[in-house]
């Protein structure tokens, strides 16, 4: 009885040591999985990236970011993957390895698609998606509304693994690239680039990075229509008090304090359209130009509605005659300032 006891529990220390074997077994088999495919000559595993913009929806200066419908594919190469079929086969992005990767610059995104990979025959692993949402993007105004930008979405390796075992380049079957039709109506899309230039983290270093940038010019005809254009018609009122009889005082101060009024709010309206940036703008020069002559009218409707009073009448006369040719001169001047030398 005894020696059966013995034996029996040998029998159970056995079935735990196999049991913990087969358990050890499974998660070695799944931590191997869970490992980078190491190609065969040793290096990096190259995630072959294509980044392509489906549709630019807007570009907003006052945001400081971009709204496009963006499609990706990253493939990489796994033979522990390999199958015996003739064709694809799917599985969930979950049951395989796969970098993990991450739009930098990105706010709000959705994806449309599932989270799944292809894997062929031989082990050749696809990954793709398409996203729509907005993305960050830190913009130089100094020269708006002739402004030229450029634009970037980044796409970062936050992977456990080391800078060098990791890499992330243009895939060299397809290009990355952008649609010729796009939304965006205010914005001519000029060209774009692809760079595969490591990401300089200041408290971690530097990390695998793949980015497409484009440049997009504005389309400045809007502008010039529908803002320059009514901000000259408001100049030019403020001017009719030059052509008006110093003696009616009254008339002259009405249409060059509506004009500064005016002026005024016009001024409040369009810097609506621009972030609180701490420099001028091209246009934000013109725009201070003409509201200096319009101010400046007003005190000159002043002094020569002094000067009529006082009996000076043809002193007041002169005074109007020098400021039809001097203000058209001045904002000719500024508007030069503006575009060319600011």
């Amino acid at each position: 009885m005894g020696a059966m006891e013995v034996s029996g529990s040998q029998i159970v220390r056995l079935m735990v040591k196999l049991l913990v074997g087969f358990l050890l077994s499974i998660a070695t088999v799944g931590a191997s999985e869970f490992k980078r495919p190491i190609p065969q000559g040793g290096g990096a595993t190259e995630i072959h990236c294509i980044i392509g913009v489906l549709d630019v929806d807007e570009i907003s200066d006052e945001s400081q970011n971009f709204t496009i419908n963006v499609f990706t594919r990253f493939r990489w190469s796994d033979p522990r993957l390999a199958h015996g079929g003739d064709g694809e086969i799917k599985k969930l992005l979950s049951e395989v390895w796969h970098p993990n990767l991450l739009f930098v610059n990105r706010q709000r995104l959705w994806s449309s698609l599932g989270e799944f990979v292809t894997i062929s025959p031989e082990g050749e692993t696809t990954y793709r998606q398409q996203s729509w949402g907005d993305f960050s993007q830190p913009m130089n105004l100094h020269d708006f509304p002739f402004d030229t930008q450029t634009f970037g979405i980044q796409v970062v390796y936050t992977g456990s693994d080391e800078v060098n075992e990791i890499s992330l380049i243009q895939d060299p079957e397809f290009d990355s690239f952008i649609t010729e039709n796009y939304s965006v109506a205010d914005w001519k899309i000029v060209g774009h680039d692809t760079s595969s230039e490591p990401m300089i983290i200041p408290t971690v270093g530097s990390i695998p990075s793949f980015t497409l940038s484009f440049t997009a010019e504005r389309l400045s005809n809007h502008y010039m229509m529908k803002v320059v254009a009514p901000l000259l018609m408001i100049v030019l009122l403020s001017w009719v008090v030059f052509w008006l009889n110093p003696s009616e005082g009254g008339s002259q101060l009405g249409v060059a304090v509506t004009s500064f009024l005016t002026m005024i709010a016009y001024h409040v309206a369009l810097s609506s359209r621009l972030p609180e940036i701490s420099y001028l703008t091209r246009l934000d020069v013109f725009v201070f130009c003409g509201t200096i002559l319009v101010f400046l009218a007003m005190i000159e409707v002043v002094i020569t509605t002094g000067l009529a009073q006082q009996g000076k009448v043809e002193t007041a006369r002169w005074l109007d005659r020098v400021c039809r040719l001097l203000f058209p001169a001045l904002l000719t001047v500024g508007g030069f300032y503006a575009y060319l030398w600011h």
